[in-house]
């Protein structure tokens, strides 16, 4: 969680860099105290020789490099000055170089003074900005309530910091709860303020999405009907009873959970979006209002996140399907539907298709794998995983026909049952023992085509 060691850290931060400045402001009075020395003990050559070895001396302190050139140059001129030979090119170049040396100290000597004046400036313009640091930094060492006036001040420094509109409002709300904390402790009131500005600025949520289910426009507006009347809602429990007595299918009640919280969720956000703005933030009845919606919204979210996975829970049950045999439809030339139907998948579902129907044989399938369909194909079972749809007939509760598989895309779920469920099933025993007879070659086929033509890394 967010605290006012962050805010404190940033105002320590600045006043260090103040003390920098002033630092740095007298190390530069020093070092233009020495150009001026030397440049003030300068003059023709002469002089210059004769103030040799003090300009020496306050130029190796902080410009080795030039005291070094000025050193040898000097030297040299004194020993052409010695042998009288002030006329030659080689004498008049080395002063020439001299006074180029000076005309470098004294350029520097101005670079130094630029530097006072900029620093002096921002020394001045910022004096009362520290001050007001100062205080409050001392007012949170001593747990003391931050005025009206300071955070007022406060906000304007985060304005003029480079952050985010977002992380400017998560400081105002961390000092608004630092305020609020002493002022309960000093009224002996008990804790009782939130951080929900501060949740909503972090908040997150998974989402979520089930694309093993089929999309039901009945369900939709069901659930658009419900979300309207949902704040008329008082006692929840009675509610979510009389919604598993309305919507007795359990993919439909998944999916109308589904969508009744993508519903909050898009609400949530715009909430979300609405504090984020620095006008709501501060308008203190808006914010008010938008924090008990937030509040209000994430309550219902989480009690039907928690009826969706009560449901959910139970799809890992496993189904007792052990000793099941299964036959495959065929058309009326004999050929298997669901062979022709493997030819129109993509490879990528192949180890899917394989792996449901070996678990329906071998009795390891979930809940979550198998279910019925509504009054229209009762008479049907469907196996499912990801987008894959198998469609089953059961002849007995140990044999099942194998109508044929598809692949469900958005909304194409009753087209793909439609053709499956229209398809001709054995209905007399000398075709089902002839169908038993060819399973097993079937199966192996299945098997092979899958295992020669599925993809690596499934999805």
């Amino acid at each position: 969680m967010e605290n006012i060691s962050q805010i404190t850290d940033m105002l320590e931060l600045e006043i260090e860099k103040f003390k920098s400045d002033k630092d740095e402001l007298e190390q530069a009075k020093t070092l233009n105290d020495l150009y001026e020395d030397i440049i003030s003990s300068a003059g023709d050559i002469n002089k210059i020789i004769n103030n040799k070895e003090a300009i020496l001396i306050i130029l190796d302190t902080f410009d080795k490099d030039i005291a070094l050139q000025l050193s040898k140059k000097l030297v040299l001129i004194q020993w052409y000055q010695q042998k009288n030979l002030i006329d030659l090119d080689e004498y008049k170049n080395a002063i020439k170089i001299v006074n180029n040396l000076f005309g470098k100290i004294i350029r520097k000597n101005e670079e130094i003074k630029d530097k006072i004046a900029d620093l002096n400036k921002r020394i001045n313009a910022n004096k009362g900005k520290i001050k007001l640091f100062e205080i409050t930094l001392k007012k949170i060492k001593y747990k003391q309530y931050i005025p009206y006036k300071i955070v007022k001040f406060l906000d304007n420094f985060f304005q003029e910091k480079e952050i985010s509109q977002i992380e400017q409002i998560k400081f105002l709300e961390i000092i608004n709860i630092y305020n609020r904390n002493i002022y309960e402790k000093i009224h002996h009131y008990s804790p009782s303020y939130k951080n929900e500005v501060l949740d909503m600025l972090s908040f997150g949520f998974e989402i979520i999405e089930d694309n093993s289910l089929d999309y039901n426009q009945d369900i939709a507006k069901k659930a658009d009907l419900h979300y309207s009347l949902l704040k008329y809602q008082d006692d929840f429990k009675q509610y979510f009873e009389e919604i598993r007595q309305e919507i007795l299918n359990e993919n439909d009640l998944k999916l109308f959970f589904i969508i009744m919280i993508q519903k909050l969720q898009e609400q949530i956000l715009e909430n979300i979006t609405l504090i984020k703005d620095k006008d709501f933030y501060v308008d203190l009845d808006t914010k008010k209002e938008i924090v008990n919606e937030f509040k209000r919204l994430t309550s219902l979210s989480l009690k039907f996140r928690k009826e969706y996975f009560n449901i959910i829970s139970k799809d890992d049950e496993v189904v007792e399907t052990s000793d099941i045999k299964v036959i495959f439809a065929q058309d009326s030339n004999g050929k298997t539907y669901f062979l022709k139907d493997l030819k129109n998948i993509n490879n990528e579902y192949l180890p899917k298709v394989l792996d449901l129907i070996t678990s329906l044989i071998n009795g390891t399938l979930t809940n979550k794998n198998i279910e019925g369909f509504t009054s229209l194909y009762k008479d049907f079972r469907k196996l499912k995983d990801d987008q894959i749809r198998i469609v089953l007939h059961p002849i007995n509760p140990k044999l099942y026909c194998i109508m044929g598989v598809g692949v469900k895309k958005n909304n194409t779920g009753n087209i793909i049952y439609k053709t499956l469920c229209g398809r001709k099933y054995p209905t007399n025993e000398t075709e089902i023992s002839r169908l038993l007879e060819s399973s097993d070659n079937d199966l192996e086929y299945i098997e092979q085509y899958i295992m020669e033509n599925k993809r690596k890394g499934n999805r």
